[in-house]
């Protein structure tokens, strides 16, 4: 336990690996809907699938609203340098609730509806937000020991 955090350094990395494969799954959506490459309208069909529905866009075209499109990548790379890490967390958060909240049907709830891969990106993008993944090996860390020096003086 070093860095005057409570999290062990083991914990640290995995939380490290969560933030990097995290932010190479919304690069690789974004950037393949962006530059409409045939791996990225298969994801695009397994991935996040209820963004395209609630869009009203089939998830085979891979084409929706241009602000969508960069929205996956600009929270890809982010989260893979650890920029912003919080911030972009919470909009993928919002980016993935607002396809998958308008789906749930409350007069037939059931555990189906609640265990998609759209909870887990959401739970995992919290564990983010909450153990401060972006000073792990992230720039957040360089702005925030910048930003205390600056403080200090």
């Amino acid at each position: 336990m070093t860095n005057g955090t409570k999290i062990p350094h083991a914990l640290r990395l995995i939380i490290f690996f969560l933030r990097l494969t995290l932010g190479l799954h919304f690069a690789y959506l974004g950037f393949n809907i962006i530059f409409q490459m045939t791996p990225g309208t298969q994801l695009g069909g397994r991935s996040l699938s209820n963004l395209f529905t609630w869009l009203n866009v089939p998830a085979s075209t891979g084409s929706f609203p241009l602000f969508f499109q960069w929205a996956f990548l600009a929270i890809g790379v982010c989260l893979i340098l650890g920029f912003l890490t919080r911030t972009m967390s919470v909009a993928g958060i919002v980016l993935i609730l607002v396809s998958y909240v308008p789906n749930i049907t409350l007069a037939t709830l059931n555990v189906a509806q609640l265990l998609q891969d759209e909870a887990l990106f959401v739970v995992c993008l919290l564990v983010i937000i909450f153990a401060n993944a972006g000073t792990y090996l992230g720039v957040d860390n360089f702005i925030h020991i910048h930003l205390s020096s600056q403080h200090k003086r």
